[in-house]
């Protein structure tokens, strides 16, 4: 019962920024069909936005966070507009797309360790009280994060699936033909959802960075998780990511409690989701929509 309760609050309190960030990689999937492994450094140049802003300005956590969606959110349309829809323009594939993002994410990974350097950068936050949890410590901070990133999350939800926006989001995911015909404009629609899961992405990084330490390798580090649970949530939509994530989250620090090591439990989850991609027989979508 012990492990169970640990797991629980350890898991959605460390782990709660992958939800975050497997919803907004979810938009862009289930727009484009593209695997953007160049997401992952949205999420790091989110943590390096998030910790510049603090360190430099003086600014708490709390105050940076817009700003840091807001350059998150304008550097994820940025590469949308001057690479991806250039080249499904020209007819590339969706392989070709998931190259094109993988150079994509090299150059701005190699770009930060020549602005930052590559030692592990620290945001300014004072020391956190500790508090009791159902008997498990945690620091008040990650309970404050962890509201945070709930409410961002319910947020993003409840704009896709209850908002007029929302609605048209949805119908160009369906529908690219019909949505045109129906009056919404599939260029405006995609440079809103491209921002939308840039913002959500660069605050995940905040929040991951914020709870450990900041590196050029931050993103990637969590990119394979953030892409399993998207594939296995998001066939129920966004809700389905939600809850898929929480389960991987509670999962990953109950397995690391048992194995003690971190890697082990990211391993023995990976393969689980495989499995279970394989038996529903999940496969990348022909073309991109992008």
């Amino acid at each position: 019962m012990e492990v169970i309760t640990q797991s629980i609050v350890i898991g959605l309190t460390e782990h709660a920024p992958l939800i975050l960030a497997a919803i907004g990689f979810a938009l862009l999937y289930r727009l484009t069909g593209l695997i953007n492994v160049a997401y992952s450094e949205t999420i790091t140049l989110g943590a390096y936005f998030g910790m510049w802003l603090n360190t430099t300005y003086g600014l708490n956590f709390y105050a940076i966070l817009l700003p840091t969606a807001l350059m998150a959110g304008a550097l994820s349309v940025a590469t949308y507009v001057g690479l991806f829809r250039p080249a499904k323009r020209r007819n590339v594939g969706v392989l070709e797309m998931i190259i094109i993002s993988f150079g994509l994410s090299i150059f701005l990974r190699h770009g930060l360790q020549f602005v930052f350097g590559y030692p592990e950068r620290f945001y300014d936050v004072p020391p956190p009280d500790t508090v009791m949890v159902i008997g498990v410590g945690v620091t008040s901070f990650r309970l404050v994060a962890l509201g945070s990133v709930a409410a961002l999350a319910m947020l993003l939800y409840v704009f896709i699936q209850r908002s007029s926006l929302g609605l048209k989001i949805r119908a160009l995911a369906s529908d690219e033909d019909l949505a045109q015909v129906s009056g919404i404009r599939p260029l405006a629609v995609t440079v809103l959802i491209w921002f939308i899961a840039g913002a959500a992405g660069g605050l995940a990084g905040a929040f991951y960075g914020v709870g450990s330490s900041v590196s050029p390798l931050l993103g990637w580090r969590q990119f394979l998780l953030i892409l399993m649970v998207s594939l296995v949530g998001g066939t129920w939509g966004l809700a389905g990511v939600i809850v898929v994530g929480l389960g991987t989250s509670v999962a990953l620090a109950g397995m690391a409690l048992q194995f003690d090591q971190a890697l082990y439990a990211q391993l023995v989850l990976i393969l689980a989701f495989v499995v279970v991609l394989k038996v529903r027989g999940t496969r990348l979508t022909e073309t991109a929509k992008v």
